[in-house]
């Protein structure tokens, strides 16, 4: 396979990891504090081949550098459930995993699991400012989450949530659709930024849907059109030797 075939793999190779990822964004659109994802690349030079390099000296290639996350928080949709909280602040709710391990999330959406603990929708359990779950008192009827973080029941105070912020948000490591998982510490508490708590309401996913499904088409597009050249140049060079063969 000669350079531009190498190149040309290499684009579609791209734009297919590109698909993958505003796919990906398109398909969360309406998932609770989904974050909007892009790639990442960069130019890749290497010296061209024989007489290649005489005449162009270096070949481009595209570098997947990775995925690079939206931070922007999403806008506040209010809702008539007491138990979902929207974050206003850079910060993340703490919670235990099934299988035991400590993620991080803004998806507000609670609720009183068949254990009797305070835990998303999605099966996490919340845990308080101890590392602890939130398990509910016997005979209580209502729970109320204060600004601060402060879980109480009619019958009165039980605990407060977990609150976490980190210095660079871009190294947590997406695990779902808005749960996250990182080995840096926390930022202390005293260095926190100013975070309040607001009952009633869950952070909209902050993709925005028009444009992420006019990159979806202008990636196939483009995909579509490095496919056809390919398939040219390929035909070109067939066509290149069926002459050459005639010849001799």
């Amino acid at each position: 396979m000669d350079s531009t075939l190498y190149i040309s793999l290499s684009h579609r190779m791209a734009l297919r990891r590109r698909m993958d990822v505003a796919s990906h964004n398109v398909a969360n659109m309406s998932t609770t504090a989904f974050k909007k994802e892009r790639v990442a690349f960069s130019q890749y030079l290497m010296d061209a081949p024989g007489a290649e390099a005489a005449t162009r000296g270096k070949i481009a290639y595209v570098l997947d550098h990775g995925v690079i996350r939206n931070l922007e928080i999403g806008r506040m949709v209010p809702t008539e459930n007491p138990l979902d909280i929207y974050i206003d602040g850079k910060a993340y709710f703490s919670v235990r995993a099934q299988n035991g391990d400590t993620l991080y999330t803004r998806n507000g959406r609670m609720m009183i699991d068949a254990d009797g603990e305070l835990a998303l929708t999605s099966g996490e359990k919340l845990l308080d400012d101890g590392g602890a779950t939130i398990e509910m008192p016997d005979g209580y009827t209502s729970v109320a989450i204060a600004a601060d973080g402060s879980v109480s029941t009619n019958i009165g105070p039980i605990a407060k949530l977990q609150i976490a912020a980190f210095t660079d948000e871009q190294a947590l490591q997406r695990r779902g659709s808005s749960l996250y998982e990182t080995n840096a510490q926390p930022m202390p508490v005293d260095q926190m930024p100013r975070i309040t708590l607001i009952p009633k309401a869950v952070e909209e996913s902050n993709v925005n849907p028009i444009e992420s499904m006019m990159e979806v088409m202008e990636v196939l597009h483009a995909y579509q059109k490095s496919a056809k050249f390919e398939k040219d140049y390929q035909d070109m060079r067939k066509d290149a030797l069926d002459r050459l063969a005639r010849v001799q």
